[in-house]
């Protein structure tokens, strides 16, 4: 008996975790399905709180409450359109290293390539697509769009960045090797005598 695409794609959102997003072009990968069919299912999945829509194409499976589906943050939201490579930039890279207390009305993501149209709340910047091709992380992307804007918008002093990218070093969520062969493709010289500069002070402290 063949099943239809809208039993394949409801088969699929059944089977991922809370908090995933969905992209049409994932789903209809491998299957030889109709891509229009499967938008067609997501559209009626979002119609009955399945999914929630996000934008033409993505779509998000979120935690269930008793006042419905939980939505994604704007980072999330960022992360998922940006893709690998992207991270929070401006105030939102300074608030995620925890070097201020001011909380972003706006979510800044800095992408690699050219940015995407932005969504309600977030702002897209482009950065070199070299992020994406070396797989950056969002910590590794929100040193580097710190480093860019220093000292502007951070209230802590060097010292106190200097120890959280200790502690991220240290715990191996950000890599130095991969730093400094992306601030080596950086067009802020500023960035990169910073970085520099970090990199040396680390390797003291070890």
């Amino acid at each position: 008996m063949t099943i239809s695409t809208a039993a394949l794609v409801r088969e699929r959102i059944d089977a991922l975790p809370d908090r995933s997003f969905v992209r049409v072009r994932d789903l209809d990968e491998g299957r030889d399905l109709s891509t229009r069919a499967v938008e067609v299912a997501m559209s009626r999945l979002a119609h009955a709180g399945v999914v929630n829509s996000i934008r033409k194409g993505l779509y998000w499976k979120g935690p269930r409450t008793s006042a419905g589906m939980l939505p994604p943050t704007p980072a999330e939201v960022g992360l998922a359109i940006g893709g690998p490579g992207s991270g929070p930039s401006d105030l939102a890279a300074v608030r995620f290293l925890g070097l201020t207390t001011q909380v972003p009305v706006n979510m800044d993501m800095a992408v690699p390539g050219r940015a995407p149209a932005g969504v309600p709340g977030i702002t897209f910047h482009s950065r070199s697509y070299s992020r994406a091709m070396r797989g950056l992380r969002p910590a590794e992307v929100a040193v580097l769009e710190v480093l860019r804007m220093w000292p502007s918008g951070v209230e802590d002093d060097w010292e106190a960045l200097r120890n959280r990218v200790t502690d991220l070093v240290t715990q191996g969520i950000v890599r130095t090797e991969h730093m400094s062969a992306a601030v080596a493709e950086e067009r802020t010289p500023g960035a990169r005598t910073l970085w520099h500069e970090l990199v040396d002070r680390l390797t003291v402290s070890r």
